[in-house]
């Protein structure tokens, strides 16, 4: 292969590249008026590389040629690339083109769904249209095909995907969900014109994210969390970065996988950042879907199908993680026929009223020894009273429990509750150590009307704490901002305070101390400025009073 500024392949090496024979370059190049022509270099015919790898990239591998370390949606030009040692050059995502889409998609052309109460089968088939654009696009006039003729395209949609996703696919057709009526046979059509827009994998990507998120903060609907807020998932990301690499990382309740997709990176822009994420869900929804997100941005993966709580009946067997990522429902009860009474946990068994404490102990045991977990709770979890009280005990006293950040309300669009992140750990040998708090109660600004986000300079900012914090616990002295502030308990602090994990009661000890002569000369201002207001107050209505008297 030569090189320079311009790479060229001669036939032959273009075969060893793409893992065929020499005859299959032939036949690609006498059968497909679009292969790249080849161009004389010294006196030999040679193929320009970008342009063989670009059309390369069209031809999905079948499953019967994938060697072991490909996936189902493998191109050829994934593997012709890998082989030659060519990295693709791939543009940032228009945003403003994702979310123009994503409104159009699910405003006017998700009415007739919104109207037969299909509203999530037809999210479902624009992703699935997404997935093939982007992994499969040289088959995407196949999977559109039988629209001009006015017959469905989901049983040839869902064929392809199935080829896309391999194993991970569940052999779903949508036939279950009936007939699709003629206004939503419109809707499909204008969505996949629309959707021919998107160019790349990374383009795709992007529209598939702007999806989920648009789905789950659509005004007027309080339905399903499909996906983690954006800023949390930066967040969480970015204190899970301040260690090393993690081989495998884990969702016990992935949703749409967006956690893992999060930290996994796209393999078309930096490399997968882990060698698997594994999903998991009760959902086979949210499986399929979490497996079409991951597939889409390039992070190796499994899904797998778990109960809804965090006990054990039902899981195949206990492995263990070197990151565990997870927003789990809140406030879950056992179900009547199986009490969490009935089970072994290591730390006490959670009130069956509440599965809370339950997913914080599922993370710890699905741990190895260097591993680490960061679970979204609500913030009852940090101080109820009674056996959850037990439980936060045990866990401090077995060093499970690194530090807890409370964050702001309004950061969901299902609830408005504030939660906390816990950090997590495999229990440590030795007395129990200090344990970090941040009230981040303050921190984030209104995005919206009813929904509140983190700022970068939040997030950055709460990196560098636990950066800080990791660097040397023994000798952190915590800050104090107008946003938020941090400080460090130790466990005999703790036990004062009765085992309460909420930073509040912890993070004012790092505060500077408190100016009385300041607040009381404030105090008797904003006295001052009331009284003066009433002054007015009272003008304006005796004004509008004798106003009234004149009226006929």
């Amino acid at each position: 292969m030569t090189e320079g500024s311009a790479r060229f392949a001669s036939r032959s090496e273009i075969a060893k590249h793409a893992g065929v024979r020499r005859p299959a370059v032939t036949n690609w190049e006498r059968r497909h008026p679009d292969y790249p022509e080849p161009v004389l270099v010294e006196g030999a015919e040679l193929f320009a590389v970008d342009a063989v790898a670009a059309w390369l990239s069209q031809r999905t591998i079948p499953a019967n040629a994938l060697n072991p370390d490909e996936r189902p949606g493998t191109t050829y030009g994934d593997r012709f690339r890998r082989s030659a040692g060519i990295h693709e050059k791939t543009e940032a995502p228009d945003r403003a083109l994702s979310r123009r889409l994503a409104t159009t998609l699910l405003g006017p052309l998700g009415e007739p769904w919104r109207h037969s109460g299909r509203e999530s089968f037809y999210l479902e088939l624009l992703l699935s249209l997404v997935l093939v654009r982007g992994c499969a696009p040289a088959a995407w006039s196949a999977a559109v095909y039988d629209l001009p003729d006015g017959r469905s395209p989901i049983r040839s949609l869902s064929r392809i995907r199935a080829d896309v996703l391999g194993p991970e696919d569940d052999g779903w057709t949508g036939e279950g969900e009936g007939p699709v009526t003629r206004p939503e046979q419109w809707s499909l059509g204008r969505a996949c014109r629309l959707i021919d827009e998107v160019t790349g994998t990374s383009q795709a990507a992007d529209l598939f994210g702007q999806l989920l998120q648009s789905a789950t903060e659509r005004p007027g609907k309080r339905g399903e969390q499909l996906v983690t807020p954006p800023s949390l998932r930066q967040l969480m990301v970015g204190l899970a970065g301040e260690h090393p690499r993690p081989s495998v990382i884990h969702d016990p309740f992935c949703r749409s996988g967006e956690l893992l997709v999060e930290f996994g990176g796209s393999r078309y822009e930096r490399g997968s950042a882990v060698d698997l994420a594994v999903a998991e869900t009760p959902k086979e929804r949210h499986r399929r879907i979490a497996a079409m997100n991951l597939m889409l941005h390039g992070v190796p993966f499994r899904t797998e199908i778990a109960p809804y709580l965090p006990s054990d009946h039902g899981r195949t067997g206990r492995a263990t993680y070197d990151l565990v990522l997870t927003n789990p429902p809140f406030s879950m009860k056992a179900p009547f026929d199986a009490p969490f009474v009935r089970e072994e946990w290591p730390f006490g068994t959670p009130p069956e009223r509440n599965a809370d404490l339950g997913w914080i102990q599922h993370a710890v045991r699905s741990l190895n020894p260097a591993g680490r977990a960061i679970v979204v709770m609500a913030n009852g979890a940090a101080f109820r009273g009674g056996r959850e009280r037990e439980i936060r005990t045990r866990l401090l006293s077995a060093g499970a429990v690194e530090g807890v950040i409370a964050l702001p309300p309004g950061l969901f669009s299902s609830t408005s509750i504030g939660v906390c992140l816990w950090l997590l750990r495999h229990p440590v040998e030795g007395p129990p150590p200090d344990v970090l708090f941040v009230d981040a109660r303050e921190a984030g600004e209104m995005n919206t009307r009813t929904l509140r986000a983190l700022t970068r300079t939040d997030v950055s900012e709460l990196v560098a704490e636990y950066r800080a914090w990791r660097r040397n616990p023994q000798d952190f002295t915590g800050t104090h901002s107008s946003r938020w502030s941090s400080s460090r308990a130790t466990f005999a602090e703790i036990t004062e305070a009765e085992f309460s994990l909420d930073p509040a009661r912890y993070a004012r000890r790092s505060g500077t101390a408190i100016d009385a002569a300041a607040v009381t000369d404030r105090l008797q201002g904003i006295r001052g400025e009331l009284a003066h207001l009433h002054a007015r107050a009272s003008d304006v209505d005796q004004h509008v009073a004798r106003l009234l008297d004149g009226m006929p």
